[in-house]
């Protein structure tokens, strides 16, 4: 995933706007309302992406919707940058994006994730198998780019670091989302993504642009990809890290069964 960027698909991001912006309302970063947001307007919805939890499909699903059947030779390569999407950020029009977010007839949803699974597959992802990705991230963590950190080193420099300096990968799902301000019409599960985001989307009408969903990284038994990995350090510094995501979104304290 690229880093954060500001920019819009029209790369104009100083329309200007009256009452609160989109980012107050999350109560965050603009550049992170910016990047986390995807609008569309053609399908009328709002995405609020959280980074490790199927973000990659569902952008790919709604800008093959957002383009029509005509457009997909327009896809972009990359599904993560922004400047090419063809779906909304807020700053394109901060007021139209905040009727919208803010309609009760409106269709604004997310995904979200049990914080072990999230957080081991964080690690794994960024910090073990993509050079390129811990080259860029483990700085920002005080972390030595050259080697990849163990997860218990990893967990501790995240639970050293405020909330509003993390990076959305491993920033917490109720920091991303902010479900207490924000009012979704639909919050999924990671777990079950198949068959939530296949009802999304007949929700939206846009079955046709979902194809044959892939199966999650769920169905290749998190569970035991927690046991091997996650010792009893491991597993307090998540739930310390991410306290507000097992209160916020349900999900128990225990890793025997995610």
């Amino acid at each position: 995933m690229t880093p954060l960027a500001a920019t819009t698909p029209t790369g104009d991001t100083t329309a200007t706007h009256t009452g609160p912006s989109p980012a107050e309302l999350f109560d965050q970063h603009p550049d992170l309302t910016e990047y986390i947001c995807h609008w569309s307007r053609r399908v009328g919805c709002i995405y609020v992406e959280t980074p490790k939890v199927a973000c990659t499909t569902i952008k790919r699903v709604l800008q093959s919707a957002e383009l029509g059947p005509v457009g997909s030779s327009e896809l972009p390569e990359d599904v993560h940058d922004r400047a090419t999407s063809p779906l909304l950020s807020p700053g394109h029009d901060p007021d139209g994006f905040v009727s919208a977010l803010t309609d009760t007839g409106g269709f604004c949803f997310g995904f979200v994730r049990n914080p072990y699974g999230r957080a081991l597959s964080c690690w794994l992802d960024k910090m073990v198998a993509n050079e390129v990705e811990r080259a860029r991230l483990a700085p920002l963590l005080g972390l030595d780019p050259d080697r990849p950190p163990g997860l218990d080193a990893f967990l501790a420099a995240v639970a050293d670091q405020p909330e509003v300096e993390r990076d959305p990968h491993w920033a917490t799902q109720t920091y991303l989302l902010n479900p207490h301000g924000i009012r979704y019409a639909f919050i999924g599960r990671f777990e079950h993504f198949r068959a939530e985001f296949a009802r999304v989307c007949a929700h939206l009408g846009i079955e046709a642009h979902a194809g044959d969903l892939p199966a999650t990284w769920h169905a290749t038994d998190a569970s035991a990809k927690v046991r091997s990995h996650v010792g009893e350090r491991e597993a307090m510094l998540i739930r310390r890290i991410y306290e507000a995501d097992f209160r916020n979104f349900g999900y128990g304290w225990g890793s025997s069964l995610i």
